[in-house]
């Protein structure tokens, strides 16, 4: 499964569900974690910001979620950002490498 989170833009490919809000795709990470190969975030969700907040908000989750173990997320799971704010696009980024150590680590 290839989750791509954006108010607005359109996925890459056709092989990736869109998701336009960070609750929606919270409660697609807790259903399905196991099964997801790539999280692709933008960060600025405009309109849909009152709806569970950025794509940082969503990554600061995951990343809390995760070492509680309130979620279970393939360990191979790409993190990656398409954030039009390369500042923004590297913090989550950065984030998602430290979730991934984290996953790995427990192998």
């Amino acid at each position: 499964m290839k989750l791509y989170l954006d108010d607005w833009r359109e996925p890459p490919s056709d092989d990736y569900i869109v998701v336009r809000t960070v609750n929606d795709l919270k409660e697609i990470v807790k259903k399905h974690g196991k099964e997801i190969e790539v999280l692709d975030l933008d960060n600025y969700m405009e309109e849909f910001a009152p709806f569970g907040g950025n794509g940082i908000d969503f990554i600061r989750w995951l990343e809390e979620a995760v070492f509680t173990g309130e979620v279970e997320l393939n360990p191979d799971v790409k993190i990656v950002s398409h954030s039009s704010d390369p500042y923004m696009k590297r913090l989550i980024e950065e984030i998602g490498r430290g979730i991934k150590a984290y996953l790995r680590s427990k192998r």
